[in-house]
């Protein structure tokens, strides 16, 4: 019988499924390669170590969420919401996915400017600089204060919180005018 290769993305594809099922703990390589249908061998051979993987499992599941965001680039009135209910979303639906990406030691940012730089979407700036009328210094501040801000009621939900889509909405809405008003200032 020909030997089977496993491909390093059938195995990143193995881990992620059990990371949003499961959660991070679930980890290891024996639950990986069974759920990629082989052995262990594989995973170290590609990986290294297990550590290797999640490092590059990291990196796999911020392109898995990227690509999600992309498919909800229109469910707001425009780039900027859409970004902001695109997070909620994900911290409601995919809590297991959302603690290994944002509340967990892999995003290791030491500054807001990396939180920046991690996160940010193309083109939600570039919106937010028409919506309220902005230097582009002021609109990337406004839009890492949103970050944060939308951040933090996704932690909320991802913890098992359970709030309104209206209030989320309405919260933001006051965030972001708010946040306009400081800018400005």
């Amino acid at each position: 019988m020909p030997e089977q290769r496993v491909t390093r993305d059938a195995v990143l594809d193995a881990a992620l499924a059990l990371v949003r099922e499961q959660g991070e703990g679930a980890l290891s390589a024996r639950t990986v390669a069974q759920r990629a249908g082989c052995s262990v061998q594989p995973i170290y051979s590609q990986f290294g170590d297990m550590q290797e993987l999640v490092r590059q499992l990291y990196d796999h599941a911020r392109a898995w969420v990227a690509a999600y965001n992309r498919q909800h680039e229109h469910d707001g009135k425009n780039p900027f919401e859409s970004n902001g209910l695109s997070h909620l979303r994900l911290a409601r639906t995919e809590r297991n996915l959302f603690h290994f990406l944002y509340l967990s030691p892999h995003m290791d940012v030491t500054s807001f400017a990396e939180v920046y730089e991690s996160v940010a979407i193309d083109g939600v700036q570039d919106c937010i600089e028409e919506l309220g009328n902005l230097s582009p210094a002021a609109a990337r501040e406004l839009y890492l204060n949103m970050i944060v801000y939308t951040h933090g009621m996704a932690a909320m939900l991802a913890c098992g919180s359970h709030f309104s889509d209206e209030e989320l909405a309405m919260r933001m809405d006051a965030a972001f005018q708010a946040f306009v008003s400081a800018v400005r200032s």
